[in-house]
């Protein structure tokens, strides 16, 4: 079970031996320190491994001494309405709670604030309480087929959770092992079923000996028997470090030792002439994706210290578009985030980093991307529909915690006002 220093309690599932741990989003957000307490009362300070808003999921990890029992990960294609499930947690401070229930629809679209929107939850009538969240759905063979995410506020047995199957679809992405370490292998896996190699990147390590349908088997010291095994032992690879891949082809075992590439970095940028600010542009329109703002014509054009609204914060059916510079301090991997309700996109030069476009209550999006020291073309755009409107802009990388880019950090050409 994880726990905030101040202000609420969680729960979590182990699903692997070596101590990773898999719980929500709002378990761990903003939280200073997670405190991890296992079963048998040992307590260990966890690390936050990677987390994802828009699924609510999050992953976390101890150092134990010794393997981790862990979570049999089941179904939850073929649950069905009335079946027995139970659900455990640490509801309201009280550890190891257990309650029964049956499964009282499936597929709910839930809005469970302003912040955070579900399109596909189990509801159960199994109590689920403040501290639940994180915490296990079951059958009554033990098996996980859901995480205990919310309750029906002000309503008596009416709880939701994710199911597992799409927990499963999401956590390569959630963990993204190559985009967060700057590394290429080039393989991707199933996902359900055995780890069937799936797609091999032509000119990737991986493509030197591996092919699709061939199943993995192991990684370095871990054994892999699934989908989600591969993606956490491909969180211990790093660029240039050789790693054995074992495998099956045709019946055969198989090894190949592949040396992880390192991901090229995109070389900095530093014209003359910068001044502090961002460039915004304003345009008036309504969309529900957002529009080529290059064959439009602002309707206004200033400068901004910040990727912020600004005046329009209030103001409906509009598009801001910031350009400038984003200085980076150091090379290495660093991760932009962009939360924002409607849609937005965050470009470094030509590429796309930050998708987070769509009409949307407020979501958080993030991408990964190698840069070199020194000064980028940034570009973020948005647009925002009807009702509330909201964007930030943040960052981490090599000696930074995750912040919103400060005004320090962006320039533009200056021709603004």
């Amino acid at each position: 079970e994880a726990s905030r220093r101040v202000n609420g309690m969680g729960t979590g599932v182990i699903i692997h031996a070596r101590g990773y741990i898999l719980t929500n989003h709002h378990v761990v957000d903003g939280v200073h320190e997670i405190l991890v307490t296992l079963a048998d009362g040992q307590r260990y300070v966890a690390k936050l491994v990677a987390r994802d808003m828009e699924t609510d999921l999050a992953v976390i990890k101890i150092d134990a001494p010794n393997p981790l029992s862990v979570m049999p990960i089941g179904t939850s294609s073929d649950l069905m309405t009335g079946e027995t499930v139970i659900a455990v947690g640490n509801a309201y401070g009280y550890e190891h709670t257990v309650t029964r229930g049956i499964v009282s629809a499936l597929h709910r679209a839930v809005q469970v604030s302003d912040a955070q929107f579900y399109d596909d939850l189990i509801q159960t009538d199994a109590s689920i309480n403040p501290g639940n969240s994180g915490g296990p759905l079951l059958t009554v063979r033990g098996d996980l087929v859901g995480m205990n995410t919310t309750e029906k506020m002000g309503a008596n047995n009416i709880a939701f959770a994710i199911p597992v199957d799409r927990i499963r679809d999401a956590l390569p992405d959630v963990l993204d092992p190559e985009g967060r370490f700057g590394f290429v292998l080039g393989l991707q896996v199933a996902m359900d079923g055995p780890p069937r190699v799936t797609a091999v990147a032509k000119g990737s390590p991986a493509a030197a000996g591996l092919a699709v349908g061939d199943v993995i088997t192991g990684m370095g010291t871990a054994k892999v028997a699934s989908g989600l095994d591969f993606y956490l032992a491909l969180m211990e690879c790093r660029a240039e470090h050789s790693v054995p891949i074992r495998f099956e082809r045709s019946g055969a075992a198989m090894e190949l030792v592949v040396v992880p590439a390192k991901a090229e970095m995109r070389p900095s940028e530093n014209p003359k002439g910068l001044v502090a600010g961002l460039r915004r542009d304003y345009y008036t329109g309504k969309w529900e994706k957002l529009p080529d703002f290059a064959g439009l014509q602002p309707a206004a054009t200033e400068k901004a210290d910040r990727f912020e609204l600004g005046p329009y914060a209030d103001k409906e059916r509009f598009g801001l578009k910031f350009t400038g510079y984003v200085e980076v301090p150091a090379d290495g991997v660093y991760t932009f985030y962009v939360r924002s309700d409607d849609g937005s996109q965050l470009h470094i030069s030509n590429r796309l980093v930050v998708d987070n476009d769509g009409i949307h209550t407020t979501m958080e999006k993030r991408g990964f991307i190698p840069l070199k020291a020194g000064r980028h073309p940034i570009t973020v755009t948005y647009f925002q529909n009807v009702r509330s409107a909201d964007l930030k802009v943040s960052w981490e990388g090599p000696g930074l915690k995750r912040q919103p880019i400060p005004a320090a950090a962006l320039f533009s050409a200056g021709a603004t006002k």
